[in-house]
């Protein structure tokens, strides 16, 4: 036993505000239909990305054209 009171008090670990963690709880099944619900949702999100770039492709190159268009329009062919 602790002579001093203060020393028992320093050297008690004092407890975890947070449960204690748990490992190897999931199997390895779980593990992997976790791991391709995860695949999916990436996949899903690159698909979106792919989307949302080829919409902004479409739309500076009419935005592009148009502008040239309109130069051409205004500054050269009318004197």
């Amino acid at each position: 036993m602790c002579k001093e009171l203060a020393v028992c008090l320093y050297m008690t670990p004092a407890p975890s505000p947070l449960p204690e963690a748990k490992t190897g709880e999931h199997s390895e099944k779980e593990q992997s239909h976790e791991a391709d619900k995860k695949d999916e949702i990436k996949k899903d999100w690159m698909l979106a990305a792919a989307v949302f770039d080829r919409l902004c492709a479409i739309a500076f190159t009419a935005i592009f054209i148009g502008g040239n268009i309109i130069f051409v329009i205004l500054f050269i062919a009318h004197p």
